[in-house]
Order: structure tokens, then sequence, then C-alpha cells
């Protein structure tokens, strides 16, 4: 009985869509509300076995700012990036999001080395992925491992929660 109740096959193979919402009262004072809300952005989550990738593009951004891209997890924030990368917090970490002089970011594209769709595995357990957030950092740098102190040194400007993966 109890095996009728589980699950027979969980699939974590595919893609999602990211659908990214502005977050407009979490902004630097310097920065305007209609400025801050007029950016946009796409991306797609994609696991298959052991591996995967993470790509998003955005337009709006503060012209060569420095951003980030974390994903939010059941345990906390994560960098959006392979787990053998170096953060070092200097403003160069792998999940870093150039943006160009006309406030635009040209896809940035994390290869995996774990299946998003399954979580990120961690020294405490499997951090389950619940969104994707892109992180304004005004002081132009990076923090490593954490997105920074919130509305100090780091401000997200844009969210999208986890979707459900469709098959390709």
């Amino acid at each position: 009985m109890e095996e009728d109740r589980k699950p027979k096959h969980v699939h974590c193979d595919g893609c999602c869509n990211l659908n990214f919402e502005v977050m407009p009262a979490n902004r630097p004072a310097m920065i305007s509300v209609p400025f801050w809300a007029q950016a946009t952005a796409e991306g797609e989550i994609c696991g298959q076995g052991n591996e995967g990738h993470v790509q998003v593009s955005a337009q709006g951004l503060v012209i060569f700012g420095v951003y980030t891209l974390f994903f939010a997890t059941d345990r906390g924030p994560w960098p959006a990036g392979p787990l053998g990368a170096s953060y070092t917090g200097d403003g160069f970490d792998p999940n870093r999001l150039v943006v160009n002089g006309e406030g635009t970011l040209s896809y940035y594209v994390a290869p995996l080395d774990f299946n998003p769709l399954r979580g990120i595995p961690t020294p405490n357990g499997v951090a389950k992925i619940i969104g994707v957030t892109i992180n304004y950092h005004p002081n132009g740098n990076t923090n490593g491992m954490t997105p920074g102190v919130a509305n100090v040194d780091v401000f997200n400007q844009l969210i999208a929660p986890m979707c459900y993966p469709r098959m390709d």
C-alpha cells in the first residue's frame, strides 16, 4: 500500500523558463523608481543527468553595473555557477553578470556541475532551488558565496520563481 502512494518516476531532466519580475521597492536611493522598474529579463534553467546550465539575458540595467546571479534556495542564497569554481568576492566571481554601455546583459550562460532541477548538493545536504535573483552591487564588488548585505551593498533588482521542467 505504501508503495502505491509513492511517485513511480520523478523526472528531473529538462528545461524550464524563468519569468523575472522587477522588485521596484528594493533599490538604491540614488536610482529613480522609473529607471529601476524598466528592467526586464528572461532565462532558462536546464538539467540532465548530473549537470545543467542556467542562462539569462536582461535589459534596462544600470550601465556598466556590477550584477550577480544567485539561486534562492530553501537553505539561503547560493551562487548561480558551478560548485567547483572559486568565489573570491573581488568583483570577478563566476556568477558576475557583464552589463554593457546600453544597460544590456547579453546571455550569461553558466555550465553547472550539478543538475539544478534536483537541487544543489552542499556539504549540509541538498538545497532546493526556489528561485533566481539578479542582484545589483552599487559598490562594484561581488561578495563571494553570499550576495552581500541586503539594501546596503546588494539590491535584488529582478527575481524569478523556480519553474517546472518542460520536455523538449
